[in-house]
Formats: C-alpha cells, sequence, structure tokens
C-alpha cells in the first residue's frame, strides 16, 4: 500500500466541484480543469490534468487529512479500488470492538447519505443518543432494556416525532454493522416500540394561500417575492428552488432542471406559461453575469438566504407550498407516477414503478403544470403581470 501523505487542508471558501462516478460523466470532465470529488463513492478524488486523468482516494483519519494515489483506470475500478484502500486505511478500535460513536461516525462516512442528513444524525447522537455513544456495540446488542427505556423516555420528553427519527437511524446504524459483523446480538431495537409519525396535514386551502400571497406581496426584496412564486409555481423543495443557476433554466424548451435535491437525485421539470414568464422578466432585472437565478442582494455570488417561514409576514415554511402542489394535483386528477415525477420522488416502491424514467415525461407532465398555474392564477386573481 502507498505511504499515507498528509495533506494541507482545503482553502476556505474555496467551491468544490462535483461529479458522479459514471464513465460518461467522467469523460465529460475537462482536461486541466483540477480536482472533482466524487459524489456517490466518499473519498474518492478525480484529478483531470492536462492530458491525463488520475485518482486517489483522501480521507481524515484521527483529525489528519491523508491520501493514496490510485493513477488512471476507470470510473468502474476507481470505485472498487477506492472501497477496498479505505478498508485498509480504517483505523480498528483497540479492543477489536466498536463503540456506538465510532460506528456511527464510520456509517455516515461510508454511506451516500446527503449532507443535510449527515449532519442531522450527528446532532442526534449528540445531543439524545450522548449517554450510549462510548458503549460498545456488542454490550448495546445485550441491552434492550436500555434502548427500549430509551424509545419511552424520548417519546415523554420530547414527543413521537424526535423519538421515531433517533430511534430509527440508531435501528438503521446497528443494522448496518450487524451485517459487517454478524456476531453482534440482535438489534435491539426490536424491543422498543418505535412509533409511527403520520403525515402532516401541511397542504393551504384557498384561503390561506390568498393570506399567504398576500405576505409574500408585502416583502420588500423583488428576489424573495420571485423565489417564493417560483416555489408556488414548481411545488419543489425550498433547496432545489434556492439554488438554482441560470444554467439550469431553460427558456428555448421551457424546462428546469433541479440539481440540489433530496438523496442526491436530480430531475427537471416543465414550466409553465406563467413561470415563464415569470423568470423570463426576473432574468432581464438581474446582473448579466448572475451565476445563480436567486443571489443575495447582501452577498453577490452566494445564494439567497431564506428563513424557514416568516411568521411576521404571514409566511409559511416552503414545504407547505409543496403539500399545496401535490393536493392541487390530486385535485386536477394527476396520476400518482406522474405526480411523483412532477415533485421528484424517488420511484420505488414496485418493480414496475422502477422501470419509469422520469426524464422521458416532462412533456407528459407540461399539461399538469399549465394547470396547476392556471388554478392557482384564477385563486390569487392574478393578471399577466401579478406573479
Amino acid at each position: 500500500m502507498a505511504e499515507i501523505i498528509p495533506m494541507p487542508a482545503a482553502a476556505p471558501g474555496k467551491k468544490k466541484k462535483t461529479v458522479r462516478c459514471r464513465q460518461a460523466d467522467i469523460d465529460a470532465v475537462p482536461f486541466g480543469s483540477g480536482d472533482w470529488s466524487v459524489e456517490d463513492v466518499p473519498g474518492l478524488i478525480l484529478r483531470a490534468g492536462a492530458a491525463v486523468k488520475t485518482w486517489r482516494v483522501q480521507r481524515r483519519i484521527n483529525g489528519r487529512l491523508a491520501k493514496k494515489v490510485l493513477g488512471p483506470m476507470s470510473a468502474a475500478e476507481a470505485r472498487r479500488a477506492a472501497l477496498k484502500t479505505w478498508a485498509s486505511l480504517k483505523p480498528a478500535p483497540a479492543d477489536g470492538r466498536l463503540t456506538l460513536g465510532e460506528a456511527w461516525a464510520r456509517f455516515i462516512e461510508e454511506r451516500p447519505l446527503a449532507e443535510k442528513t449527515k449532519q442531522l444524525y450527528r446532532y442526534n447522537l449528540e445531543k439524545y443518543l450522548i449517554d450510549f455513544k462510548q458503549q460498545r456495540l456488542d454490550k448495546l446488542g445485550e441491552d434492550r432494556a436500555g434502548v427500549r427505556s430509551l424509545c419511552l423516555r424520548l417519546r415523554r420528553q420530547h414527543g413521537d416525532g424526535i423519538a421515531s427519527q433517533v430511534l430509527r437511524q440508531f435501528r438503521a446504524v446497528y443494522s448496518y454493522w450487524r451485517r459487517v459483523m454478524p456476531d453482534l446480538p440482535e438489534n435491539p431495537a426490536v424491543a422498543a416500540e418505535i412509533p409511527s409519525t403520520r403525515s402532516r396535514d401541511w397542504a393551504l386551502s384557498d384561503d390561506e394561500l390568498r393570506a399567504w400571497w398576500a405576505g409574500v406581496q408585502r416583502l420588500r426584496s423583488p428576489v424573495k417575492r420571485t423565489f417564493w412564486a417560483t416555489m408556488l409555481l414548481t411545488g419543489a423543495r425550498r433547496d432545489s428552488v434556492r439554488l438554482l443557476r441560470w444554467q439550469d433554466v431553460d427558456f428555448e424548451r421551457k424546462t428546469l432542471r433541479f440539481s440540489t435535491a433530496k438523496a442526491g437525485r436530480t430531475y427537471s421539470v416543465p414550466m409553465s406559461g406563467w413561470l415563464t414568464r415569470l423568470l423570463e422578466r426576473w432574468r432581464g432585472e438581474c446582473a448579466p453575469d448572475c451565476e445563480h437565478v436567486f443571489e443575495s442582494p447582501k452577498r453577490p455570488g452566494r445564494p439567497l438566504s431564506i428563513q424557514v417561514r416568516n411568521d411576521k409576514q404571514g409566511i409559511c415554511s416552503a414545504h407547505h407550498l409543496r403539500h399545496t402542489a401535490r393536493t392541487k394535483l390530486a385535485e386536477l386528477g394527476c396520476p400518482p407516477d406522474l405526480a411523483r415525477v412532477a415533485l421528484g420522488h424517488a420511484l420505488s416502491g414496485d418493480v414496475s414503478r422502477g422501470y419509469i424514467t422520469p426524464g422521458l415525461l416532462i412533456e407528459a407532465a407540461r399539461p399538469l403544470f399549465e394547470r396547476l398555474a392556471e388554478r392557482y392564477a384564477e385563486i390569487l386573481g392574478w393578471d399577466d403581470a401579478a406573479a
């Protein structure tokens, strides 16, 4: 194995370039473009030199950044080599057994989780499982009564939502390591009755929608008013819209591409006539060299920061609009699979649904987005210049 070489920390504020570990995507990376972080293989870096593309594994071990150069190879070979290399680099616990804290950290590192999901895992460990953090996994596996007591305490002190979230994460981490270490006892979470959480009734009624729109109109910032109108007309997640770049907006084909979405999925949606006119007007008001569709007025070159909700203005959280869009689509008779495509939901649940290619259904969804926009226009009393 090659020598582990200390690496300097990345320059603060430097933007990381990412690419998927697919040969077509790797081939598309331009020569001379430098380092690219591979999204779906933690620690794998592609170096695009002037004439050759090479790979390396780069990870932090006990606070020390280390690397191993793999050299030029195909994307598939690089993936296999990275996983094998990391397995050899991982430090083993002193007694050969993992503590919950160590298992938790390595689970986060090795699983293809979104950054927000990783942050939530870390927070829950430090907030709710701190008393279990230094305990060994095998000992926790024998302590069913302790895990059951934890669940009951979380439900009593913090509610069913927190208890369900924390215990489900605990169960996932323990099950992950039991597949690696089959001698671990059965998952102790089987002794806890993890509460199920009901879906929130967050869709806005027509009256609530009109009150929300009035709040949006009271906002002084044009970029925020445009942002919220785009949220309404797409039904997308907050960060999917907030992080849009102009390169993701295709005015010729009238489509939007959301490159930031849950679980790393990207998806595209058709733009209704209302949304197209809105963004065309907004493009004319933005600086010509502006990268982000919704650039922060206080931090040029950075995306807009948006509060989860703004009660003073009567503006609910962005996810209420997502629930509203799904409810309105059902009202308009949208087929369930097409609604999943429109909202960027995972196409899972059965084999047949997994055969659906969302990108081929953009035009099939276009009439639904037009009808959705017309329904909003009717409720909110828009004219051609209102949205």
